[in-house]
């Protein structure tokens, strides 16, 4: 028995080609080869890696990040040995505080860091905000703080400015009247005290939720967490990561008129294959070339 798709005036079959269902165990893509820090790339145009990150999402993401780990970990070619991978930040620590209505629920932009000298003084991040344009992403490590670092008089500010975020490994407060897009792993109402300069921004890399941050990484984050890379690392992700958001697409239009996802998988044989103990990933049918409209499925012997 095999499912196939009618109308009533064509059947339609899909395709033999497979592509991998990297959430539900897609196989692994093509990684590029990673070279130097994106601010020193000649070969990647980072506003535009910006642009097409924007229709994306960290599931997507690290969908393509896992099938690049893969095809690195396997590969005898020096190049593809070169992947990195995207950093994951700790998602029971860094929790998302705010995003702004109009932002489309993603954060995007570049790293510029900052290291506070003494913990609960944040007189080096009010610094910061006088050096940061629009597009950055503020990245704090405050060092073990107890007390608020920045709140809704920064993050209007840094609206204004233009910038992204504010990530920040330590306690932010006035969590219902921040502006931009806010993350922290701790809130506090009390802020803390002023008086320390600190070396100031992109001074030196740091520690953000269990991952470095360096100057000029691209930061990712929507509501499931927050990804850091160099721009040659999320543009080996972007095709594999687009791919997979277009075929999830037309996954759910089969769903929203009726057609079973099981039956756009290869579910059936995957399980027989995985219960002989034979090799297997779950993929599913290539369906860039159906029209779910007007479809009706059935049983065919």
């Amino acid at each position: 028995r095999f499912r196939m798709l009618i109308t009533r005036h064509a059947t339609i079959q899909f395709r033999s080609a497979y592509v991998h269902l990297a959430a539900l165990g897609r196989g692994a893509g093509k990684a590029k080869p990673v070279t130097a820090h994106p601010q020193e790339q000649e070969g990647h145009d980072v506003k535009d890696i910006i642009k097409r990150l924007r229709k994306l999402g960290t599931g997507p993401l690290c969908d393509a990040d896992k099938g690049n780990k893969h095809t690195s970990s396997t590969s005898d070619d020096p190049d593809l040995k070169k992947y990195k991978g995207l950093n994951l930040m700790d998602t029971d620590a860094m929790k998302l505080r705010h995003a702004p209505k109009q932002s489309g629920g993603v954060m995007i932009g570049v790293a510029r860091t900052v290291q506070l000298p003494r913990p609960n003084d944040f007189l080096t991040v009010l610094s910061a905000l006088t050096e940061l344009s629009a597009g950055d992403v503020l990245v704090v490590n405050t060092g073990g703080s107890t007390k608020a670092v920045a709140g809704s008089l920064f993050t209007t500010e840094a609206m204004r400015r233009g910038v992204s975020g504010i990530v920040v490994d330590g306690p932010i407060r006035d969590v219902t009247e921040l502006e931009c897009f806010a993350y922290s792993t701790k809130v506090n109402p009390y802020a803390g005290t002023v008086q320390h300069v600190g070396e100031g921004v992109d001074t030196s890399s740091v520690q953000c939720a269990g991952i470095t941050v360096n100057p000029g990484d691209i930061i990712f984050g929507d509501g499931d967490g927050v990804l850091c890379g160099s721009a040659d690392t999320f543009s080996a992700c972007l095709h594999d990561a687009e791919h997979i958001v277009a075929a999830e697409q037309r996954l759910m239009e089969g769903m929203k008129v009726g057609v079973s996802l099981h039956s756009m998988t290869n579910f059936d044989e995957h399980i027989a294959a995985r219960k002989e103990g034979l090799e297997s990933s779950l993929t599913f049918k290539d369906l860039r070339t159906v029209r779910f409209t007007g479809i009706d499925s059935i049983e065919v012997s």
